[in-house]
């Protein structure tokens, strides 16, 4: 009697190296895409289109205004994956609260979000490298 072949049996035979190659290439791609700034433009976008939006809605939405970024390579379509990235996982927008989910497939920015004080927030290593003293000088010479 032949013994029925499992999914198990199929990750064993696949080879690893192949496996953690695609796995560290997903990675790159993902960390590029969160690093570039580029959820800071689906946030203007999505204050911009009806809410609440759906994943296709926001996917043409930014599409539209930036296509080099937003488009398939080599076709003139959206990449709903490179919008899906930015949205979901632990570190996905509606992870961090900043979009929120109405119900499945269905999302809405908060209410009063400021997306500027958002960008601002990113760039808040900069400022709190900046020693307050400096913070302190700039403030009593507006003062004078």
């Amino acid at each position: 009697m032949s013994q029925q072949v499992s999914l198990w049996d199929y990750a064993a035979d696949t080879d690893r190296a192949e496996l953690e190659g695609r796995d560290r290439s997903r990675r790159r791609a993902i960390t590029r895409l969160r690093s570039s700034g580029h959820w800071l433009t689906l946030l203007r976008v999505a204050r911009t289109i009806a809410q609440p939006f759906t994943l296709n809605d926001i996917s043409v939405a930014v599409w539209q205004t930036h296509p080099e970024v937003f488009g398939m390579k080599g076709y003139p379509y959206p990449d709903n994956h490179k919008v899906h990235y930015i949205l979901y996982g632990t570190r996905g927008l509606i992870a961090k609260g900043i979009i929120k989910r109405v119900r499945e497939g269905l999302f809405s920015l908060p209410d009063g979000l400021d997306v500027d004080a958002l960008a601002g927030a990113d760039r808040g290593v900069q400022d709190a490298e900046t020693p307050p003293a400096k913070i302190e000088d700039s403030r009593t010479a507006d003062q004078s």
